[in-house]
This record gives C-alpha cells, structure tokens and sequence, in this order.
C-alpha cells in the first residue's frame, strides 16, 4: 500500500473504514465519530422507537412474542418494517463513510465498509427468511378465515376403500344425512350457510346486518367454539411410505388440556379396534359395506348379534358400525365432500365424528401427522429423551423412497432418540404387542411435547416450518392461533395423563375378524375420571406408563 494510502483521508484524522463499522454496529455513531453530531442524532432517532418497541415485546416474554408473530398481518407488517430497518441502517453507513472521506478513499477502508454491510444485511436476511417463511407457513397450512378454495388436502393418493363407500349425502337412503353445517352444540360450522353460491339467500342477504360491517369470518370466536376450560384434539399418524400406495391413520390419540390447570391427558385408541358405533348421522352409512364384508367371511365365523342361537345371515341386524378396524375409517371417507363441505380434510372430519362420539368428549381440532414430519419434528428439537421400559432392537421400513430403513437399538433407563430412531421405536411390532407399540407411542409424544418449549420452537422454526408445510393437515383456523399459542403455554408437562384403550378391559369382545369391540361406556366412564381427577386417575397407582416404576 502506497503511503498515500495509509494516511488517513480525512480531514481531524477520521477513517472512514471505522465510521461505517461504528455505524454498522449503532446507527449514528459513526456520524458522531466524523464531527457530525446534529446529523448523528437524527440518524440515530429510530432506536428510541425501536427501542420501546423490543421493551414492550420483552414484557410478554417468549409466549407474548409467538403469540404476536403467528398473526399474519403482524408477521407482513415485520417483513416490510425489517425491509425498512434494514434502508436505514445501510444508509447510516454508507452515509458515515462518505462524511468521514475527502477526495478519495483507502483500499482497507473499502475494506472495512464492505465488512460493514455484511454486519448489517447479514440478520436482516435471517429475519425475512424467517418471516416470510413463517407467514408462508399459516397461509398454507391453516385455514384462512376468507379462503375460497375447499379443495381437500392430500399428503398421499387415496386407497381404493375411497370409492367403496359413497358419500352419504350423495346416496337416497331412507333417512336424509345432512351436510355438517352445524357443530355439536347446534351452532353455525364455519357459517357455510353464509357463503354466495352455497347458502341460504335470505341469510347471504342479511349477513352485512349481521356483522355490521364487520370482516366475514366464517368461524365462532375462540372462547365460543372451544370450551372455556378444555381444549382437545384429534391426533392422527399416517401411515403412507414406500410400498404401502395409501394412508391410514395407524396411530390414534385424543390430546386434552385444563385451561386452567395446565394439566393434559393422552388417550390412545387401538388401531385394530373394530365395530365402532357410529354417529347418529352416519348410522347405516357402512351398511352395504357390512353386508358385502359379511358375504365374504366363513358362515362359521357369523356373530349372533340378534340372540337366537342361529349365526346371522349378511344383512340382518346391521351393527350401525364401522365394521372394519378403526384405522381405515379414514381412507373410506376421504371423499366424502358433501357431508364436510367445508373441511381441509373430510376423512379426519370423519374420524373426528366417531371418534368424539366414541369417547363422549367433543373433540375441537384435528391434526393428521405423516411420519415424514414425525422423523422432521423430533430432528429439529435435536431429538428426545425417552424413559424406555423394555430392550428393543428393530428395523422399519423409511418414511420416504430411497431412504435407508430406520432402526433403534435401546436398553432399560433414559434413551436419547434421534428422528429416525423415535420412528423405529414408535413403529416397531415384532417382538411386542400392538398395545406396548401403542404405549410407546404416547409417551414419544408427550416426550417430544417436553422437549417443545418456546426457545427451542424460535430456534429451530425453519425446519419445524418445512416438516408442518409437507406432511401436516389440520382444521385449525388461522384466527385462532395466538389462542392456541397461550394455551400450549399453560400446559404442565409434570400432569400429562396418559391412557390406552386396550383389550380387555375397554373391548371385552371380539368381532369375526378378531377385532376388538369397544365398550363405549367404559371408555367413557374412564375419560371423565381423567378429566374429573387428573394424572392420579391414570392408572391403578396413579403413576404415569412412561415413567419409571419406584422399587
């Protein structure tokens, strides 16, 4: 370097390569530093209001903040004023350099101003990365209080069941199925009686009256639609992988959480359960299904569900049930459009339908999981740890084509499990039964739910972001999730309830494919002791079957 380049060039001995850097670091310090403070103040200025801004954040703590930035038009307004910020403060920069030069500028202080600028949109692209991914995410993923595309999503091509069993509003029958336009409760389901095209014409007419004004928002309020003190799901894992050419739901859970207690419970519900009970709406809609079922099977193998003594021909005495496993419920009604007009996924609308009326709980939400997004979410929370009960040594087939097979080799104690190796252990049947699978699957989940605090959800978002967008489908609405938000943040992860509706006890009889039948009443009678009595109504002793037993 030329000796004319190492002087400074500027004027009181002021490099410009370090009034970029200073103001690269704090807008304005690098205008105070070339003899500029009336300019530093000014430029400066915006960190008072961004400065009230992050205290007034700070106040709500990480749950204030997530409950803010899952609103759309919050996340938008971010992106454009971290677009902003970031004007700003490359101004202040290159607007420092120039104050600080004279005729013209040194190599190591184009240097220092182009490592400036690195310091400066270096975080804003992480920020608006991470915005715009996050809003990319709710836009598509849940349902949107103004969508017009009801179009259901698929995570895999429907199974042939798909065609078997037709929508029942779309079959004359002898007893009129309507659509689901109403909830539980006799009140409007997502106001599809609102909706030009769709609804009632005298109610399209008088809905500006209705709302005042207001936005159409084809959904109650939070606290309306959801019991005050309870919030539950529907929890639901698919299946579909190489080879298998479909979907069901092989695992099956009711996830419930006190509002106010923070305490939460898991049920799990057997996937080869047979002869649910059906919802009044849907009493004899597998009908024809069970009779051509029944014409197929071993005349030795009939039941005698009307008592007299003779096995019962196909046909007689219709169970009003499902009569195959649970876990198909789903593929044969993915297509039923007409009784769930208005659903992200008709066959969980369904399930949730027998499910909650199975169970006596109504069931707010439901969320289909492919294990593509299981492997996904234990990977970005750096896996988890899991309190095995028994050795297991097994390999499963890959969530996805050309993937190696998954496997997981633990012993007796505390396990640390990677993504892959949670899916072996959840999905492993060989050397156990289906219910200790079962088992290990609740507590995998109430494992990974421990492992999802706050922190770990910012920090690990784009990936959690990427697994949700593939492989999840739910009905959650998009208003709700600051609602959403605040009660997973309630939830005791020390009061987690966990219970499985296994044979014996909860399906003392077995169809003529061996499946277990629920009792519906003990089934029942168990959910309410949970929700009445908390974790101590778990089991016989209180203690929870994920955790170790005292000696």
């Amino acid at each position: 370097m030329s000796g004319q380049d190492t002087r400074d060039h500027a004027s009181g001995g002021v490099r410009p390569g370090l009034a970029a850097v200073l103001s690269a670091l704090i807008p304005g310090a690098g205008q105070w530093y070339a003899g500029r403070p009336v300019r530093a103040a000014v430029v400066a200025s915006p960190l008072v209001l961004l400065l009230v801004v992050s205290v007034l954040a700070w106040q709500g703590g990480p749950v204030g903040i997530l409950e803010w930035i899952v609103r759309p038009w919050v996340l938008w307004g971010l992106l454009v004023a971290n677009l902003l910020l970031l004007m700003w403060r490359l101004f202040a920069v290159i607007d420092a350099y120039r104050l600080a030069g004279v005729a013209r500028f040194g190599r190591w202080s184009l240097v220092f101003l182009g490592l400036a600028i690195v310091v400066v949109v270096a975080p804003h692209v992480i920020a608006g990365t991470y915005g715009l991914r996050g809003a990319l995410l709710i836009d598509r993923v849940f349902v949107s209080a103004d969508a017009t595309d009801t179009t259901p999503i698929t995570l895999a091509p429907p199974l042939p069941e798909a065609d078997l069993v037709p929508d029942p509003v779309t079959v004359q029958t002898t007893t009129t199925v309507p659509p689901s336009t109403t909830t539980t409760e006799g009140l409007p389901a997502k106001n599809i009686i609102f909706r030009p095209g769709r609804g009632d014409p005298d109610a399209i007419k008088a809905r500006p009256d209705i709302v005042s004004g207001g936005p159409v928002a084809p959904f109650l309020p939070f606290d309306e639609r959801v019991d005050p003190g309870r919030l539950t799901f529907l929890l639901a894992g698919g299946d579909a992988g190489p080879g298998r050419g479909g979907m069901r739901t092989d695992t099956i859970m009711v996830a419930t959480i006190d509002l106010e207690t923070g305490e939460a419970a898991l049920f799990g519900i057997p996937r080869n359960m047979g002869q649910i009970p059906m919802p009044q709406r849907f009493r004899t809609a597998f009908a024809d299904l069970e009779r051509r079922l029944a014409a197929k099977s071993d005349p030795a193998t009939w039941t005698d569900r009307d008592g007299d003594g003779v096995p019962d021909q196909p046909g007689v005495a219709p169970c009003n049930c499902f009569p195959e496993q649970i876990n198909a419920l789903y593929p044969y009604t993915r297509k039923w459009t007409r009784s769930f007009p208005d659903e992200a996924d008709p066959g969980m609308a369904a399930l949730r339908e027998v499910v909650e009326n199975m169970i006596g709980l109504h069931i707010d939400y439901y969320v289909l999981v492919d294990m593509r997004a299981f492997v996904a979410l234990v990977e970005a929370v750096d896996g988890v740890d899991v309190y095995v009960k028994e050795a297991l040594e097994a390999e499963v087939s890959p969530p996805a084509e050309g993937e190696r097979w998954a496997t997981v080799d633990v012993q007796p104690g505390m396990n640390h499990l990677s993504g892959t190796e949670a899916l072996a252990y959840a999905r492993a049947r060989k050397g156990s039964s289906d219910y200790v699978r079962m088992q290990r699957q609740r507590c995998l989940l109430r494992a990974v739910a421990g492992e999802a605090d706050p922190w770990t959800l910012l920090r690990s978002f784009p990936a959690i972001a990427d697994a949700i967008e593939s492989y999840v489908v739910t009905d959650v609405p998009v208003a709700f999730l600051p609602d959403l938000v605040r009660a997973a943040a309630k939830l005791d992860f020390s009061s987690i309830a966990t219970v499985g509706f296994n044979p014996p006890y909860y399906a003392p009889e077995r169809d003529h494919k061996g499946h277990p039948i629920p009792d519906v009443g003990r089934i029942r009678w168990k959910v309410q002791r949970v929700l009445e009595e908390g974790v101590v109504a778990q089991s016989k002793t209180g203690v929870s079957e994920c955790e170790p037993v005292e000696e």
